[in-house]
């Protein structure tokens, strides 16, 4: 066999190889494309392959792996996203709003294009991919949403793009049913208007806070962000208001009761005051009816026990028959009678000094006697002897 025969032998042996390097989907090692002989650092330690390197090849993107005149361009028939877009659905990258490196044609700046040893090919986990643009500290605080202390930035945004704004997989409040159960936020009687409207971002911060719940900022100066403080000013304030303590009464989302209230009055009023003193023999009708807002302002009021007003006006609201003439008069002087407030302080019979008020005889919310007196006693006379000793 002569030597030019062999040669020529040789050079076929050379064209065929190098044919089918280029073009068919010669394998080596478990599927692995045979580039992977020289380029083994692009793979090793890696597992998680870019999918088309096993379908397709490298060739799928390195096209002219033997053309010097794209070696500059890494042998690759397209550039940039354009090369990724190949394979990728566009649609899926250019929604409404798009992450800025995605709009920019960065794809290699989160994810690897050969292999990694993270899911999706990406350069690293999330939050620590994420924070190598958003600073950390905006996600680091006393109190922290449950997905994002766990580093679960996708379970609300969308990596690439989004119809909705701040790349959210879906519009407060839907997003956040998504966790949490929407029965506690709709289907009451009365729900809070931003609950209703869906602003869960007016009251919670979705990342962190300093506060519980995630709030804003503490009650109930969040509170005053929507209702005029001036309502809750007064001489005299109830102790929950005075202490901040909104959610003692009302229900921060929604609730079955008026005002958002937490229960129905007066229940609500007895998980603080001892209901003995409202529910002795002989209740005062708007007592035994529930109706302490007839007498009392919930919050503050300029007047001693939270009154609407002082406690004779108060009274002569409801009992306008009743004058400065006592049903009592009888017993002295019937044109005047026995007064029912005096300015002054009046010294009684065992030298005690009051100032009298129709308080001085009646209970203004329940009495084991009759007609609300404050004394045991029947009728009107019954009672002189417990301030005209002699």
């Amino acid at each position: 066999m002569s030597r030019g025969y062999l040669i020529s032998i040789f050079l076929a042996l050379v064209v065929v190889i190098a044919f089918l390097f280029l073009h068919s989907e010669i394998t080596f090692s478990g599927g692995l494309p045979v580039c992977v002989t020289c380029h083994k650092k692009l793979i090793e330690g890696h597992g998680d392959l870019h999918p088309i390197i096993l379908s397709g090849g490298c060739v799928a993107c390195h096209a002219k792996p033997h053309s010097l005149k794209e070696k500059d361009k890494k042998f690759l028939f397209a550039t940039g996203v354009q090369l990724c877009y190949s394979c990728h659905d566009k649609s899926k990258f250019s929604k409404k709003n798009v992450h800025p490196p995605v709009a920019q044609g960065q794809c290699t700046s989160c994810h690897d294009v050969h292999a990694s040893k993270n899911r999706k090919l990406l350069i690293s986990e999330t939050p620590n991919l994420c924070f190598g643009c958003h600073d950390i500290a905006r996600f680091n605080d006393n109190k922290v949403h449950s997905p994002v202390g766990a580093g679960y930035c996708t379970s609300c945004h969308d990596p690439h793009s989004s119809n909705d704004g701040k790349l959210l997989l879906a519009s407060p409040p839907d997003l956040c049913f998504n966790c949490h159960d929407r029965s506690i936020f709709s289907g009451q009687k009365t729900v809070h208007p931003p609950v209703a409207g869906g602003l869960c971002l007016s009251c919670h911060e979705p990342h962190k806070a300093k506060e519980d719940k995630l709030l804003i900022s503490k009650v109930p100066e969040l509170c005053f962000t929507c209702h005029d403080n001036s309502m809750f000013k007064g001489k005299i304030g109830h102790y929950p208001v005075k202490e901040g303590l909104c959610t003692a009464c009302h229900l921060p989302h929604q609730s079955d009761n008026e005002r958002l209230l937490m229960a129905s009055i007066p229940s609500l009023c007895f998980n603080c005051h001892d209901s003995t003193e409202f529910t002795r023999k002989n209740p005062h009708p708007p007592v035994a009816a529930g109706m302490c807002m007839s007498c009392h302002k919930p919050h503050f009021s300029n007047i001693k026990s939270l009154l609407i007003a002082k406690n004779n006006s108060l009274c002569l609201k409801c009992h306008p028959s009743v004058s400065m003439r006592h049903v009592i008069a009888s017993l002295g002087d019937t044109k005047k009678g026995h007064p029912l407030k005096t300015k002054k302080a009046v010294s009684l019979d065992d030298n005690i000094s009051v100032k009298l008020t129709c308080l001085s005889c009646h209970l203004p919310h329940s009495t084991d006697w009759s007609r609300l007196f404050r004394f045991e006693a029947h009728t009107p006379f019954a009672l002189c002897g417990y301030c005209h000793k002699k």
